[in-house]
Formats: C-alpha cells, sequence, structure tokens
C-alpha cells in the first residue's frame, strides 16, 4: 500500500511538473523581442508552498501597488487584496515580474509568493474553502467583453502574499496584487474580456475583480 501511495503521488508530481512545462510554453521565451523595446520574462517552475489565486476574487484597497514591467522599469496600478489558499508543490512563476525579486526564495518572514499551477481543484471562499471535489472544483470560464469600466480582472501572478490564517482547516494567505494589469507590467482595458477559475461559471464573478493570469495586453 505505501508504495502504491509512493507510486501515485510521483505520478501527480510528474503530471503537474509536465502541465507547469506545457504552461511554460505558452507564455513567452525568457526575451520576447517586439517593435519597440525588449520585453524580458524570466519564467521559472520553483517548488515550495505558494499561494494559488487563480479561483480568488479580489477587493480594491483604495491604495497602489507597484510592479516591475518587462521593460526593466516600474509602474504603479490601483491595488486589490485577495485571499488565496497555500498550495505545497511545484508552480510557476516570472522572477522578473510582479513585485519578485530574481529569486523563488520566500519575500520575508511570514510571507510567500502567489505564483500559479494547473489544477481543476482549489480550496476557494465561494464554498466554505472545502479543499476536495466536487466543492473545490474550479472551472475555468470565459467573462465576454463589457462596456467600460465593465468588468476588471485582478493579476496576482509573482506577487507577495502575507497574513496566513487557517479557515476550515486549509492555509490562506492574503496577496497583494495590481487590478488591470498585464504580464508585461502595463494597464489592460477596463471590460476587457478575459479567463478565470473563480466563481465555479457563476457569470457574476466576471464583476467581482476575479483572478485572472492575463496573456496579452488588448
Amino acid at each position: 500500500m505505501g508504495a502504491s501511495r509512493r507510486a501515485l503521488s510521483n505520478n501527480t508530481s510528474s503530471r503537474v511538473v509536465f502541465g507547469l512545462a506545457a504552461v511554460l510554453s505558452v507564455f513567452a521565451p525568457p526575451t520576447v523581442r517586439p517593435a519597440g523595446a525588449a520585453e524580458v520574462y524570466d519564467f521559472q517552475i520553483c517548488g515550495g508552498y505558494f499561494a494559488l489565486c487563480a479561483a480568488s476574487p479580489c477587493t480594491p484597497t483604495g491604495k497602489q501597488i507597484t510592479v516591475r514591467t518587462a521593460t526593466g522599469g516600474t509602474a504603479t496600478f490601483p491595488e486589490a487584496d485577495c485571499t488565496c489558499p497555500v498550495v505545497l508543490g511545484p508552480s510557476i512563476a516570472n522572477l522578473a515580474g510582479g513585485n519578485m525579486q530574481g529569486s523563488c526564495k520566500p519575500p520575508g518572514p511570514g510571507q510567500i509568493w502567489s505564483a500559479y499551477q494547473p489544477r481543476p481543484n482549489i480550496p476557494q471562499a465561494l464554498t466554505n474553502w472545502v479543499p476536495t471535489l466536487p466543492e473545490a472544483a474550479a472551472p475555468p470560464q470565459f467573462c465576454p467583453r463589457t462596456t467600460p469600466p465593465g468588468n476588471q480582472l485582478v493579476n496576482c501572478f509573482s506577487f507577495r502574499c502575507d497574513s496566513q490564517a487557517y479557515i476550515n482547516n486549509v492555509p490562506v494567505v492574503t496577496c497583494h496584487c495590481p487590478i488591470g494589469e498585464s504580464l508585461a507590467g502595463t494597464p489592460i482595458r477596463p471590460g476587457s474580456s478575459f479567463f478565470t477559475q473563480a466563481g465555479q461559471k457563476n457569470p457574476a464573478f466576471c464583476a467581482m475583480h476575479p483572478v485572472s493570469l492575463p496573456l496579452s495586453t488588448p
């Protein structure tokens, strides 16, 4: 039985790593050179604990947050706080983006990074953080383009999280993330379409500042 469990765990880990490798191929090579200034990314697979915010809606704080841009500078965006579950395992992060500083190491005592791991089940506030299926199902839904300001996504990819607590025995943290920011650190037009795993396909969540993983600027 112990050997079977280890084999199952190893197979699951292998599938996750393979899935992350596939996600890496979808993003962009480490250096992308469109017309104009070069855009530099540093997508890496990190190990250890991370926050998985893909199924989280967020709350604007009224503050501003500084982000790193793909051209080496910084920009400021409206900030939102997102409550996200803590997960252990491989994840993908952009070490040159968000507010990361070139390393997978935790940003400080009591802090972790928000990263991404493709998975169909994510504990979420919608179902009181139950960690198992079917309650934790996190199917993707498409949020269509709306008239500005309309729906507006939050990008938590590679941002700092803190204030760990336990809800229904699930560890959660508060991640501080920009509203309407692309992976390049540039603004996304309010009302743009996007995909999210928040809301279990309830379209009302499209207007609740859900976390999305923007791939481009419209």
